[in-house]
């Protein structure tokens, strides 16, 4: 059994040694042209990947370090008096589509009435978030059918470079309506509308209280390919450089990019699995879990019948062949039987010598016995009046076989 358990064990771990070789294999040349990923982490070294932005972040604001939050936005409001109660703070998000609750729209729009600015940068923006602030964005989702990302910046003010574009990833939406009093356009990025010949806007700001909310519909110009294709390292610059130029706080949101749909349907597992070193893991330990569970739940042997414990039968053997004897007469003989065995009881019991029955020895074993003085000296005398008679009449014999009978009850 051990044996055989071994074997599958070792079996199991060069299969999984294997499968990940085989993973490896995967040049990086070949992951690095894989653009249709997008992780937006700021860890994520890959071209889907934030790591230049969140490095470049310190450096654009008096190198202010940048906070990281996990958690969704209403727990962090809700528990962080320094975060909701601060000023002129910035808040960073950069996911695909943003899935936040009704609690999380709410206290992002206090957070910016507050005199604070949100930068959000996704394809598909939440339906609250867009009811919220009067916005309608393209329900289109183009993916890589125009796979080349354009951020053109409408300020003058920008000039003379206000274009940057990187071929190989999506261009993202547009903005199809807005509410015009408290919206400014900021960037276009996608082809003009054939209806009208206008850009199409897809970064605005739109004031809130004492702040402002900042939506960016292509948030691939945000990744690390984006960003290291000179010179769009100055298209960052550019978007930036509508926020406060000394915030109190610069905070860059790790959690709604992971949501694959609504709060309720998020779970710690779901990031977890993103890792694939963490996926395979947690599916070889589950995987020994079970053959584990296969084979060692099991009894390693046969149920031992429980035996009955041996009993002493000796007495029994004695009372039975005493019966013998005296169904034929011979009281005589059954006296001698009996006798011994009661000698022999005591040189086990009291290890005592019983070759001499004389005072000494009944002495010793009324002191060793507990019993009464006269009741060993009757026994002793009967063995006596036994060892020197010819002949022992039935009551003599019944008398003494009540005497030996009730010694060996009070000595055992």
């Amino acid at each position: 059994m051990k044996s055989k358990f071994f074997i599958i064990i070792v079996v199991l771990v060069v299969v999984c040694i294997i499968l990940l070789l085989v993973a490896g294999t995967r040049s990086v040349e070949d992951e690095i042209q894989d653009l249709t990923k997008q992780s937006f982490s700021y860890k994520d070294k890959k071209p889907g990947g934030c790591y230049a932005l969140f490095q470049v972040l310190p450096h654009l604001y008096t190198n202010e370090p940048v906070k990281v939050v996990t958690k969704p936005f209403s727990l962090t409001y809700k528990k962080n008096q320094s975060f909701a109660n601060g000023e002129e703070s910035l808040y960073i998000l950069v996911t695909k589509k943003l899935y936040a609750s009704e609690q999380d729209v709410t206290d992002m729009l206090q957070f910016a009435a507050n005199g604070n600015q949100l930068f959000i940068a996704m394809t598909e923006p939440d339906s609250l978030l867009q009811a919220r602030l009067a916005v309608e964005a393209d329900t289109l989702d183009r993916g890589f059918s125009m796979p080349v990302s354009t951020q053109h910046y409408i300020n003058p003010n920008l000039a003379p470079d206000t274009v940057f574009s990187r071929k190989g990833i999506a261009g993202g939406r547009y903005f199809t309506s807005y509410d015009t009093s408290a919206t400014t356009i900021l960037g276009t990025g996608i082809a003009p509308d054939s209806s009208t010949g206008r850009a199409r806007p897809n970064f605005i700001r739109v004031a809130y209280g004492k702040g402002a909310v900042f939506l960016l519909l292509n948030p691939s110009t945000l990744t690390n390919y984006f960003l290291m294709h000179e010179p769009n390292m100055a298209s960052l610059e550019k978007q930036l450089a509508y926020t406060y130029n000394i915030p109190t706080a610069i905070y860059w949101d790790e959690y709604y990019k992971y949501l694959n749909g609504p709060r309720g349907d998020f779970s710690e597992w779901q990031v977890l699995m993103r890792y694939p070193a963490i996926r395979w893991a947690l599916w070889l330990v589950v995987a020994l879990l079970l053959l584990y569970v296969l084979f060692e739940g099991k009894r390693r042997q046969r149920i031992i019948p429980e035996k009955e414990v041996l009993t002493n039968n000796s007495l029994e053997f004695v009372e039975t062949l005493g019966q013998l004897y005296y169904q034929q007469g011979n009281n005589r003989n059954l006296a001698h039987k009996m006798v011994l065995h009661w000698t022999e009881y005591i040189r086990t019991r009291f290890y005592l010598n019983t070759t001499y029955l004389n005072q000494a020895f009944i002495d010793t074993l009324t002191r060793k016995s507990g019993l009464p003085y006269a009741e060993v000296r009757e026994i002793v005398d009967s063995i006596h009046h036994i060892q020197l008679s010819e002949q022992i009449n039935d009551k003599y014999l019944e008398q003494f076989y009540k005497n030996i009978h009730q010694f060996y009850q009070n000595t055992k």
